[in-house]
């Protein structure tokens, strides 16, 4: 089945064609082996599939915002870090997990979305083990999309300002979730978490990325047989927002820009 048109394919073509342009000149002028290593990834980048990233402290709810999106546990979850490495989610017609290396696991399941998108869980900005925070600042620059999730109890602090800002230098589409908006107990307060966030994105990072409100704890129990929690997890305006942007035209541009970037 052919998923590119002719234009398409020629713009790929493009793309590539100056990707292995600037190879060349950077081995003329002796660039470092890390900024030829960068190139050579965002050459590969454009053979893989679509990439959504997932980010944020430790406790911010990141397993359990994938495991509400995807509408089934497939994730572990807790109060202290659970992800040890990072998890990359694909579709496969039975669940699998595959161990590549101690960092790197990726699990296969027969979920519909995975179809359109690999879907990656990365170890806490701020986990215990710093070298989680390694793997993570050399993975998510390969992302097409980032989801930032931050927790309402403590949304955006310090550490996640700090790593926002590597994400704005990085050039990512950056959309935020305030999760665990369940413990709030007034849409006074929500809206309070909301605009302490926007004016803090605003002001430090200048820039304006979509901001969601979400209990993904309630989403997936409204996936999972009580779906009067539905509306009250507000979880419905997060998932059409980012099926849209899966759509073909915004998907390609996104992969398309995302290595030049």
């Amino acid at each position: 089945m052919r998923i590119l048109t002719d234009l398409q394919e020629e713009l790929l073509k493009q793309e590539r064609r100056l990707l292995n342009n600037l190879q060349i000149a950077l081995l003329k002028f002796d660039a470092s082996s890390e900024d030829q290593s960068t190139l050579k990834g965002s050459l590969e980048q454009l053979d893989e599939f679509f990439s959504l990233v997932v980010v944020g402290e430790f406790n911010a709810g990141k397993s359990a915002f994938i495991n509400a999106l995807l509408g089934q546990e497939l994730l572990k979850q807790g109060v202290t870090p659970t992800t040890m490495q990072i998890n990359i989610l694909r579709y496969g017609k039975e669940q699998t997990r595959t161990v590549v290396n101690e960092n790197l696991h990726i699990l296969s399941a027969p979920v519909d979305f995975l179809e359109e998108v690999s879907i990656v869980d990365t170890p806490g900005t701020n986990a215990i083990i710093r070298k989680h925070e390694l793997i993570t600042t050399r993975f998510v620059p390969r992302a097409d999309l980032v989801l930032f999730i931050t927790s309402a109890d403590r949304p955006f602090t310090e550490s996640e300002r700090a790593f926002l800002e590597q994400i704005r230098d990085w050039g990512k589409k950056i959309v935020v979730a305030v999760n665990k908006i369940d413990i709030l107990g007034s849409n006074q307060e929500l809206e309070e978490v909301r605009n302490f966030v926007n004016e803090n994105v605003n002001r430090l990072l200048d820039i304006t990325p979509e901001i969601f409100l979400i209990s993904s704890k309630l989403a997936l129990r409204a996936k999972s047989g009580e779906p009067q929690l539905w509306t009250e997890s507000r979880f419905g305006a997060l998932e059409e927002f980012i099926r849209s942007i899966l759509e073909e035209g915004s998907r390609l541009k996104l992969k398309f820009y995302n290595p030049l970037g």
